[in-house]
Parts: C-alpha cells; sequence; structure tokens
C-alpha cells in the first residue's frame, strides 16, 4: 500500500472500523448459529467496491470472483462473523451467531452505518489522485453513442417527417357581433418540425463531439502532451481540429458548413434566444426611421425573418451534412467508428492502446478484439465468472 492508504487504515481503525476484525478461522466457526442477511440498495451503495476497498484497507482480504459473485470479504463485528458480497442480484451484508432477529438487525444497521462513513474517508483517498489518473490516461471513458444517436434519429425523424395537424376553423358570437378564427394545420407542422430541427443539431453536435474523444486512442492519443480533461472540454470545433485536423480541404469544408448550420439554427436557442451579433432580436430606436433591426438586410439570414423559420429544403440540407459528415468519419476513421458503434466502452491506458494498433496494423483482427471484449463485458455484467 501506498503511505496515504497506510494513514487512512491506521485512522479508520481507531474511528468507523474499530469494531471490524479478521474473520474467524474456518475450523473454529460454529455454522449451527443462525444468520441472517440484508440488501443493501444501490442508493445506499452505489460503487460496492469503495465499501470492499475500506475494509481492505485495515487489512482485511477479499475473495473472487466466483459464480455470480464478483467478491466477497468475511470479518468479524464485534466478535461475531460477518460476509460481504457483491453478487449478480445485489450487495448482500450477512451476520451470524447467537443473536436474535432483532438483535441482528441492530448489529447490520450498526455495520452499514460505518461501512458508509468509511468510505467517505476512501473516495477522499482516491480524489487525491483521481486528476492525475485521468491525465495519465489510465480511465474508461463510458460510450454513450448509441443512447445520444437515438436522441438525435428521435429528433430527425419528427423534424423531417412531423405529425399531421388539421386545420382548425371557429366560429360564434358574443357581445360584439360574430367572430371566427382559422388555424392552418401546416403552419403548426412547420413550427413543430423547425423545433425538432433544433433539437436535432444539438443532438447531433453531443454526439459528434462524444465520438470525437473515443475515437482518441485509435487515432495518436498521448497522455504525456494531451490533457483529456481539456478535450473533453473544449467546444465541438476544438475537438474537431484536434482530431480531424484540418489538413484535408474535404475536413475544413464540412467544419466550416456545420458552424454555420450550428451558428443559425441552434445557438441563438442556446443563448436565450439572442442570435449571434444579435441581428434580429434587438432593434435600435432610430430617429426618422423607427425600430430598425441591429442586423439591418443581414436579417434575411435570419430564422426570425421569415413566417417559417425553416423550410423543407433548409432542413434537408442540415441532414445531408450530417450525413456527409458520418460518412467521412467512417471513412477517414474506420477502426474507431466500428468500436465505437459496438457500444462497447473506451480505454485510453497504454495497454489498451498498443492492443489496439497490433489490430489496425492486421487485417481482421479488429473484429475479434472487439468480440473478445463483448464476450468479456457480458461475462462481467451477467457475473459468470
Amino acid at each position: 500500500m501506498s503511505a496515504p492508504e497506510v494513514a487512512a487504515g491506521k485512522h479508520l481503525s481507531k474511528t468507523s472500523l474499530r469494531d471490524f476484525g479478521p474473520p474467524i478461522p474456518h475450523e473454529e466457526r460454529d455454522y449451527d448459529l443462525p444468520s441472517y442477511r440484508v440488501t443493501l440498495l444501490p442508493q445506499e451503495a452505489p460503487i460496492p467496491v469503495l465499501l470492499r476497498h475500506a475494509l481492505t484497507l485495515i487489512g482485511i482480504r477479499h475473495y473472487g470472483p466466483g459464480e455470480k459473485v464478483e467478491w466477497w470479504v468475511t470479518f468479524t463485528y464485534k466478535g461475531y462473523p460477518c460476509e460481504l458480497a457483491h453478487q449478480k442480484f445485489g450487495l448482500r451484508l450477512r451476520i451470524g451467531g447467537d443473536l436474535t432477529e432483532d438483535q441482528a438487525g441492530d448489529m447490520l444497521t450498526e455495520i452499514r452505518k460505518k461501512l458508509g462513513s468509511a468510505v467517505k474517508i476512501v473516495e477522499a483517498l482516491l480524489a487525491e489522485t483521481a486528476s492525475d489518473t485521468l491525465n495519465d490516461g489510465n480511465v474508461t471513458v463510458v460510450n454513450q453513442h448509441q443512447k445520444l444517436r437515438q436522441a438525435y434519429d428521435y429528433f430527425r425523424g419528427r423534424a423531417t417527417n412531423p405529425d399531421v395537424v388539421d386545420d382548425l376553423s371557429e366560429s360564434g358570437t358574443n357581445g360584439f357581433g360574430a367572430w371566427s378564427t382559422f388555424l392552418m394545420g401546416k403552419n403548426v407542422m412547420a413550427m413543430h418540425a423547425f423545433h425538432d430541427l433544433v433539437a436535432a443539431i444539438s443532438a447531433f453536435v453531443s454526439s459528434l463531439e462524444h465520438d470525437l474523444v473515443l475515437a482518441l486512442p485509435f487515432l495518436d492519443f498521448d497522455p504525456t502532451v494531451d490533457d483529456l480533461t481539456k478535450i473533453i472540454g473544449d467546444r465541438w470545433g476544438e475537438k474537431w481540429r484536434r482530431v480531424v485536423g484540418h489538413s484535408d480541404p474535404e475536413a475544413v469544408r464540412l467544419r466550416e458548413r456545420l458552424a454555420a448550420v450550428v451558428e443559425r439554427w441552434r445557438n441563438p436557442y442556446s443563448h436565450g434566444g439572442f442570435e449571434k451579433g444579435y441581428g434580429a432580436t434587438i432593434y435600435l430606436h432610430t430617429p426618422g426611421l423607427g425600430a430598425l433591426p441591429i442586423g439591418l438586410s443581414g436579417i434575411r439570414d435570419s430564422p426570425m425573418f421569415s413566417f417559417h423559420a425553416a423550410s423543407d429544403t433548409d432542413i434537408e440540407g442540415v441532414f445531408a451534412l450530417f450525413d456527409e459528415i458520418d460518412a467521412y468519419l467512417v471513412k477517414t476513421m474506420p477502426h474507431a467508428m466500428e468500436w465505437i458503434n459496438s457500444g462497447l466502452d473506451v480505454r485510453f491506458d497504454a495497454v489498451f492502446m498498443a492492443q489496439v494498433a497490433g489490430c489496425i496494423e492486421s487485417e481482421g483482427a479488429l473484429d475479434t478484439f472487439i468480440d473478445v471484449h463483448a464476450h468479456t463485458a457480458d461475462m462481467i455484467a451477467n457475473m459468470d465468472y
């Protein structure tokens, strides 16, 4: 253990975990005595391994994996034999001994509270090195590609094929005479399509940013040079420059066209409805001329200029561009996109990147690599050890 871990273990032994001790040897334990069990809910222990690590810090070993169990720890609490096990269907805490059900329930509650307190010490210990660990590349990034694309596909489908809205005509009389109103369903459908277009653009850019980060280990990511935290926090344009680059004229054109779409359609509705330069959203009180938009004749390019903020042609053009970008990424970084589309998480450590580099050099090797990782992920998820 490191010096900080040793210090944390000594602190826990004198505070939260002072009543915890090593397990009773198998040959000395009376297995005829009753045993009681409770399942810790995910809300109580969202990361089970932190409870295990707290016990490890005070010198109590853990075991596993086993059939349908990832790990287990045997220990004593106030002299009574206990076990904490992360099983497929939950985190189980057990206590045995000459105890009534009420006594055992009280003991289990005490153990849960004290382990919960110990986890706070463990988290503080891990937080001290978290930033360095991240920037050294010793991390796994959760692959959310499919979830983000589902949002994009959903809004794209609604934008290109909005629900039909019938015309609405109403009339009547009141104290002032007859009245009538008419609402054209086609106009309502156009408004809905525009709202979904803005949502689809936001979803696409979000998915694009995510994919660009996931692609890094398949390209030239170097933790000694690259700051992963900064890259993740960069805007989409900076991510594009870092991952896609600007040496290919096609990449430059795609980025410029995407920037224009984002600036025209998404950004105004991500910043309180204000366009860049406030072209059609602020009017200047001009003597003799009245209130004039800041953008003057330039407002013809504003979504607010037309009765319909986006025409069918506008919508088709946006999605055609997105399809071009998707195709370009598959063409220029096929191995990264194949992995990303598999749904598997992406590691940034040196071992994984070396394995990826080897697969890229050998035709067909990446497919096998993906299959192996998918099988391993399923095995871990189902605890089929």
